[in-house]
């Protein structure tokens, strides 16, 4: 009796066993295998090659029509579609060396070219933001010339100068240290004599002459060295002056 229950036993463990590993085994999905030929792989190269020149039409003239030689108008093109076999290929084949660039461009394929086109401004406009503007101290510097006192009473003429300045807000700028600047003024005896002066203020840009900057400026000046034969020994100069830029910076200055 002990051994024909064990074999019984055993018998029912061993047809237990087998039915799960047949549902096992018949869970277990076939790998899947997607064969792609020279031809095709040529197919994607050529569609990638196609796609990429569209997408540098559309980005030109997506909202506008493009004009020929003689004056008119050049149909819209066609955004070229992918193979078929190529969505499925990309899935378990990305990595392959020939099929790189078509599996990068077909998801831009798949999205609005008007949501890429604003995406992409929208991404130049942030990088133009956060960019730094490189700068070298020379900008900063200013030739002075042409300066006259805002004093009715008194006919004061800065004739050359220099200071040096930086940047506040916008167009604005203000000294950031005291100025030097010659200045013509009247004597006690009538006579006009040219003094030095350091002078501390504002400047505001202007407009842009190629590679230099006009600026307006208004400035306090006090005179230096003997000041008894002088009728005033300060006074206030407005004027113009002139920093250089660099041709980078140039472009991004208004």
């Amino acid at each position: 009796m002990g051994v024909a229950r064990a074999r019984r036993v055993a018998g029912i463990v061993f047809f237990c066993v087998a039915a799960a590993a047949g549902r096992l085994f018949a869970q277990t999905p076939e790998p899947k295998v997607i064969i792609v030929s020279d031809a095709q792989l040529e197919d994607a190269a050529q569609w990638a090659r196609a796609f990429s020149d569209w997408q540098a039409w559309a980005e030109r003239y997506l909202n506008r029509r493009e004009q020929s030689f003689w004056n008119n108008f050049v149909e819209r093109r066609k955004k070229p579609d992918p193979p078929e076999w190529l969505e499925e290929a990309c899935g378990l084949m990305s990595d392959d060396p020939k099929l790189t660039d078509a599996c990068a461009l077909f998801p831009r394929w798949k999205e609005d070219p008007l949501i890429t086109k604003s995406r992409h401004a929208s991404a130049a406009a942030v990088a133009q933001i956060e960019a730094p503007t490189k700068q070298s101290w020379w900008q900063h510097v200013h030739v002075d010339g042409l300066w006259s006192t805002t004093q009715s009473q008194m006919m004061a003429f800065g004739l050359f100068g220099a200071h040096v300045t930086a940047d506040v807000s916008g167009r604005l700028q203000t000294f950031i240290t005291p100025g030097i600047l010659f200045v013509s003024v009247p004597s006690l005896d009538g006579n006009r004599e040219l003094w030095p002066a350091t002078d501390w203020g504002v400047s505001y840009r202007l407009f842009n002459v190629r590679r230099s900057t006009v600026h307006f400026n208004l400035v306090h000046a006090w005179m230096l060295g003997n000041r008894a034969n002088l009728l005033h020994s300060n006074m206030t100069l407005a004027g113009l002056s002139v920093s250089f830029r660099r041709n980078d910076a140039a472009s991004r200055r208004d």
